[in-house]
């Protein structure tokens, strides 16, 4: 005779991804939701309630990867987060699941492919700098409205004009989390802020696939195709208020616009992914050697990662990206999508404190390429 499960596992909060196929005691068998997305991707955030005290064990039931420093864990409700390493995945011979002893007094232990950003950290940075604007974009397929943030010298007199957009793809919460860094650096009181202040205006939409953040979906390879090829189509509501608004924001001023990303999930390089002709190449491999300059770590970015620059990257049988679309705009000086990992960059394993020092490194190579 079977008796009710004392814990349980559950996918109840925004960005939340899995289907729990049994509990066999302290053994749970689950697998990540596709939801639309083909052929596979890796995706997966979760909680456990009243496990105290228990060590339980976790086997994937369908494909999946981990990334290279092993699961993302908060025990005080999402607030903060630590890696677990490598020693809690099962034996490479296993590959499929992990090992966790829950904290005896962790009654809400939370379970993530990598540190979440939802709207509540968003709502979080604007309260903590109300200097921030924020507007209406649009609204998503299910109705919820995309933030447009606007921020810097906003009267009509800057010098320069920053575009920032991130969750193309919804699973990349690395990728916000880089956006809100630039961001940071470029409202902070020190020399690089100050002069962001006074010489850029900045746009930037945190989160372009809205409905996937919040509901945790895959986002990547969503069929027909996904946000990021979609800049040839239009489907996505967000996609077609980016394409209105940014040709007369632009106009024909000396306009940055960068798409944050995250890679495949082992890879500890952060790179800018080449596009468009010889002239934004060019430009790219300037900011490139820049930045390598500016960061020399925690999470070392360097030139030598990024191979010969002679062509302009992927091009797409299914659609037409983002970058891609904007490199052909005129005002554009730079454009291109920065792939920032999951869990480490190198030796740098990735932690708030470590995107923000990024975030800043990227905010002075931006300003050292306008000067330049």
């Amino acid at each position: 005779m079977s008796t009710a499960q004392p814990f349980s596992v559950v996918a109840d909060f925004p960005g939340a991804n899995i289907a729990v196929d049994r509990i066999d005691g302290n053994d749970v068998y689950i697998h990540q939701e596709l939801r639309g997305t083909s052929p596979w991707w890796f995706h997966w955030a979760f909680r456990v309630l009243n496990a105290n005290g228990r060590k339980l064990s976790f086997h994937f039931t369908e494909r999946i990867t981990f990334p290279t420093m092993g699961i993302a864990v908060s025990t005080d409700c999402g607030t903060t987060w630590h890696w677990t390493g490598t020693d809690a995945l099962f034996p490479i011979e296993q590959p499929n699941g992990f090992s966790v002893m829950v904290p005896g007094g962790a009654d809400d232990i939370r379970f993530a492919i990598t540190i979440p950003y939802q709207q509540s950290n968003l709502d979080q940075f604007r309260h903590e700098f109300p200097q921030l604007r924020c507007d209406t974009l649009c609204h998503s397929r299910h109705g919820r409205p995309v933030e447009l943030l606007h921020t810097g010298r906003t009267d009509g007199l800057a010098n320069y004009r920053l575009y920032l957009s991130a969750r193309h793809h919804a699973c990349e919460a690395i990728g916000t989390w880089l956006l809100e860094a630039i961001i940071r650096a470029a409202l902070a009181d020190t020399p690089t802020g100050l002069w962001f202040q006074e010489h850029v205006e900045i746009l930037a939409v945190p989160f372009v696939d809205k409905d996937g953040v919040e509901e945790g979906d895959q986002g990547k390879d969503r069929q027909p195709h996904d946000h990021n090829r979609d800049y040839d189509a239009g489907l996505y509501p967000e996609v077609f208020a980016i394409k209105k608004l940014l040709p007369a924001w632009i106009g024909h001023s000396s306009t940055i616009a960068l798409d944050l990303h995250c890679p495949s999930i082992g890879e500890k390089r952060a790179y800018m992914v080449k596009v468009g002709d010889k002239q934004n190449l060019d430009t790219q491999r300037r900011f490139v050697q820049i930045l390598e300059h500016c960061h020399a770590g925690p999470g070392a970015f360097l030139e030598s990662d990024h191979g010969s620059w002679d062509k302009g990257g992927n091009v797409y049988d299914n659609g037409l990206q983002s970058t891609r679309w904007l490199s052909t705009l005129p005002g554009i000086l730079l454009t291109g999508t920065i792939e920032t990992p999951y869990a480490q960059i190198r030796d740098a394993v990735i932690t708030i404190p470590v995107i923000r020092s990024f975030g800043e490194s990227i905010a002075k190579a931006l300003r050292e390429l306008w000067l330049s």
